[in-house]
């Protein structure tokens, strides 16, 4: 079994830079609650060796877990096996693992002054052999300005700076040229991959966006409205992002480009992309497993969703929030717990183009047997697609055989609980309360909400209708809110069981 952890503090009062050990043994830190939290602030160098200030025997190995007081994307943790970088985290404030080994370094580099808890503990052969790194997907987002527009010849040679109120890096004015996949992360992640988007604001008509290959200049080009995203792009290396836009739009002080980097994985590289669509105006975006790092917590009251074997949602058996005024969960007067999970990756598209979904789950309350103890979807439909009317799309399952929209497939044995659920139904979704001109496929009266729709009904009275993101004022979601245009729910405004739930992968249209 694992010793008693060691933790430890490290305080930086400036940059650090990687290089060189922090020249700390165990008698400079302060001792404190009862011996278990040590202290110090590095005199100088950036590096711990294996032995860990001499806390611990050089020649074991080590998990070590990591949190830091910084949400810049470029502050990250490196191992170091000699000279080359075996593994890298990006540094925040939540926990993070990884293995040191006997003769390995962990290398601090840093931006600005931070402080670093470190949780230390010597592995077991058998824990060794069993664990691996844990390093959660994140979002990375830059903005860049220009008071002329955007061009693309050459490479752009702008410095991007880190706003910590804002969390996102920062160019403004910049010059002509694409901008090099380095200039966002210079950091050893870019070789694994991302997928990029962006969106291009303030300028005086279309703009083109996406990635060009650096040696010979060669560029996949999407045409975007003012304030529209981009589809996502895979980009890698030294790839170049492009971005050309027309001057300012009368009445804006500057064009905009927001760039977004969501980690990639070996599990998302194949995602189809198409430019066809149901309208023949925006762009597809992409099918297949969407990115976990896509996903927020949305959760209301006692419910709650997490990055662990995959995402953890969960809800509480108890009453949640009492829903008063200056204390609100809900928008509307529900007192129950209701965790969701939502993600931008569908942010735009087309109604027509929302063809299939399916995602893994594993249940871990096998004896709740209450409907909403199991994972369903909730969608947020621009109907006219300008921003006029929202509406909540539903996609669950149900005990009423006409009103079921959800199927589930074991993926292993019968008390395992892993089980595939996919949207059936060809094209039908449920909609909260009426859609004014369109005729229900299926209508259970005036006792049931939810009345189930065919999509290509939707379409021919609302031809622009998309998924979007939005504060749609609907009572069963957060008070005061955006909400993105997918999410998944466990749980409802008047739900007070207790759930839990491993979602393991997500996938639309493919």
């Amino acid at each position: 079994t694992m010793a008693e952890p060691i933790t430890i503090q490290l305080s930086a009062a400036g940059p650090l830079t990687g290089v060189g050990l922090i020249d700390l043994g165990r008698e400079a830190f302060a001792s404190s609650a009862g011996g278990r939290l040590r202290t110090a602030t590095i005199p100088a160098g950036s590096r711990v060796a294996a032995d860990v200030f001499g806390f611990l025997g050089e020649g074991g190995v080590k998990a070590v877990t990591v949190s830091a007081t910084t949400h810049n994307p470029r502050d990250v943790l490196r191992v170091y096996l000699g000279s080359t970088v075996r593994t890298e985290l990006r540094l925040d404030g939540g926990p993070q693992t990884v293995t040191l080994g006997p003769g390995e370094e962990l290398a601090f580099v840093t931006e600005a002054a931070a402080v670093f808890q470190l949780v230390v503990n010597d592995l077991a052969e058998g824990e060794q052999a069993s664990r691996s790194d844990d390093s959660p997907a994140r979002v990375l987002r830059a903005r860049l300005t220009s008071t002329t527009g955007f061009t693309s010849a050459g490479v752009m040679a702008a410095t991007l700076n880190w706003s910590a109120s804002a969390r996102v890096l920062e160019a403004t004015d910049v010059g002509g040229g694409s901008l090099p996949l380095e200039a966002l992360d210079p950091r050893e992640s870019r070789f694994a991959g991302y997928y990029w988007r962006v969106r291009v604001s303030g300028c005086d008509g279309t703009a083109l966006a996406g990635p060009a290959n650096r040696l010979t200049g060669d560029a996949a080009l999407e045409e975007l409205a003012p304030g529209q995203w981009s589809r996502l792009r895979r980009v890698s290396h030294d790839d170049l992002l492009v971005v050309e836009s027309p001057a300012v739009r009368a009445g804006c002080p500057t064009v905009v480009a927001e760039h977004e980097l969501l980690a990639a994985s070996e599990a998302v590289i194949n995602l189809a992309e198409s430019t066809a669509t149901s309208t023949g105006v925006a762009p597809m975006q992409p099918g297949g497993v969407i990115p976990w790092a896509s996903f927020s917590n949305l959760s209301v009251n006692a419910a709650g969703a997490h990055h662990v074997e995959g995402w953890e949602m969960w809800t509480h058996a108890i009453v949640g929030n009492p829903n008063v005024a200056g204390n609100k969960g809900f928008h509307g007067t529900g007192a129950g717990n209701k965790a969701m999970l939502g993600t931008d990756f569908v942010d735009g598209m087309p109604l027509g183009d929302f063809t299939a979904l399916s995602f893994r789950y594993a249940l871990r309350t096998a004896g709740n047997d209450h409907i909403l103890g199991r994972p369903y979807v909730n969608l947020l439909i621009d109907v006219n697609g300008d921003g006029s009317l929202y509406k909540i799309g539903v996609l669950d399952a149900a005990t009423n055989p006409q009103l079921n929209l959800l199927t589930d497939v074991a993926d292993a044995g019968a008390t395992d609980h892993e089980y595939t659920r996919s949207w059936i139904g060809g094209g039908k979704i449920k909609i909260v309360n009426e859609l004014a001109g369109v005729t229900p496929s299926i209508d259970l009266g005036a006792g049931w909400l939810n009345k189930v729709f065919l999509i290509p009904d939707i379409l021919a009275q609302y031809p622009d209708a998309k998924l979007t993101r939005a504060f749609p004022a609907d009572n069963g979601l957060p008070a005061d809110l955006t909400m993105p245009p997918l999410w998944l729910v466990v749980g409802d405004s008047n739900y007070t069981r207790y759930s839990r739930v491993i979602v393991r992968e997500v996938r639309v249209n493919g």
